[in-house]
C-alpha cells in the first residue's frame, strides 16, 4: 500500500512538472505590442554600470525588467555576439566565431533560402512582408550579420552622434522592429581603457542617446504600444576584451515598455534569448533552429 501511494504521488508530481513546463511555454505575451526597439551599445560592460550617472537607463530599469548578468557566448567579442542576439542561437550554430567576421567562420548548422541564418528581421517579415524594419549603426561589421533585403531602412554612418540623428528620423516611420547600434563606448574602451573616466563619460553620453530615443517614442504617440530593450555585446578590461572572465562576459539587459513588469530578472539570461524575447512580444513564430527562449518573467510581477 505504501509503495502504491508513493508511486501515485510521484506520478502526480511528474504531471505537475510537465503541466508547469507546458504552461510556461504557452505563456501569452501582453496584448497590444506593435513595436519593439532594440538599442545596442558596443562594449557597455555591466561591471562598469553606475546607475546614479545613467538617469535614462535607470528610468528603464525602474519601470521595467533588468539584469546586469546577461551572459555572452565565447569568445566575448563583437560580431559573433551581435549575431547571437540577432538570431537566437549560439556561435556554434550560426558559425560566426571571430571579432570582425564578415561571413560565418564555420558552416552554419542551418541556412535559410538566401543563405543567412534566420534573424529577428526574418521573422518580422515572415509574419507581415509589409511590416517596417529599420537598422542604423556606426560599425560596418553589423551590416554583414543579416539579410539586408529584410530591412527597409538600413543605414551605416560614421559616428554615434549620426546614429542618433538617423534613428530619430527612422522612428518617425513607426517601424515594427528597429535596431539602433552605438559603437562609441567600445571605441573609448579600446583607445583609453575600460573603466577609465573617459569610458564612464562615454557611457553617460550613450545614456543621453537613450533618453532622446525614449522621448521620441513618446512624442510620436508610440509609448503605449512599444517595448524598448537595451543590451551590449561584451564588457572588457584594460584596453581589450574577448576572454573567459565575467567582466568581459556580462552585459546589461534592460527592457521597458508596454506590459513589462518592474523588477530584477533572476532567471538565467544568455544573450541568445534576445531575439526569442522580441519575437514573443511581437507574436512572431520562432524557427526551430533558434535555441534561445523568451524571458517570460519580464511580464510577471516580481
Amino acid at each position: 500500500m505504501l509503495k502504491k501511494l508513493t508511486f501515485v504521488l510521484a506520478a502526480i508530481a511528474l504531471a505537475f512538472v510537465a503541466t508547469s513546463t507546458a504552461t510556461a511555454q504557452e505563456k501569452a505575451a501582453p496584448d497590444g505590442i506593435k513595436h519593439v526597439v532594440w538599442i545596442g551599445s558596443d562594449g557597455f560592460g555591466a561591471h562598469y554600470v553606475k546607475w546614479e550617472e545613467l538617469p535614462n537607463l535607470s528610468k528603464m530599469r525602474d519601470g521595467g525588467s533588468w539584469t546586469l548578468h546577461m551572459r555572452t557566448v565565447l569568445p566575448s567579442a563583437s560580431a559573433l555576439n551581435w549575431e547571437t542576439m540577432l538570431v537566437g542561437a549560439p556561435s556554434e550554430m550560426h558559425g560566426f566565431r571571430t571579432w570582425g567576421s564578415k561571413k560565418p567562420d564555420v558552416e552554419p548548422i542551418f541556412k535559410g533560402e538566401k543563405g543567412f541564418y534566420p534573424s529577428i528581421f526574418t521573422q518580422v517579415k515572415a509574419k507581415d512582408p509589409n511590416a517596417r524594419t529599420t537598422c542604423v549603426y556606426d560599425w560596418d561589421g553589423i551590416g554583414y550579420l543579416y539579410d539586408k533585403d529584410l530591412v527597409d531602412d538600413d543605414v551605416y554612418v560614421k559616428s554615434s552622434d549620426e546614429v542618433l540623428e538617423v534613428a530619430l528620423k527612422q522612428l518617425e516611420t513607426k517601424p515594427t522592429y528597429a535596431f539602433i547600434y552605438f559603437g562609441s563606448v567600445d571605441h573609448v574602451g579600446h583607445s583609453i581603457g575600460w573603466g577609465t573616466p573617459e569610458y564612464q563619460a562615454e557611457m553617460v553620453k550613450t545614456d543621453g542617446y537613450v533618453g532622446k530615443i525614449l522621448a521620441k517614442i513618446e512624442e510620436l504617440g508610440m509609448k503605449d504600444d512599444t517595448v524598448v530593450y537595451f543590451t551590449s555585446d561584451h564588457g572588457g578590461s584594460d584596453k581589450g576584451h574577448g576572454d573567459a572572465r565575467l567582466d568581459h562576459m556580462e552585459s546589461p539587459f534592460i527592457i521597458y515598455g508596454h506590459g513589462i513588469e518592474p523588477g530584477e530578472i533572476t532567471d538565467v539570461m544568455p544573450n541568445f534569448d534576445c531575439a526569442p524575447t522580441a519575437a514573443w512580444l511581437l507574436g512572431l513564430d520562432r524557427p526551430q533552429c533558434w535555441r534561445g527562449m523568451p524571458a517570460y518573467s519580464i511580464t510577471e510581477k516580481k
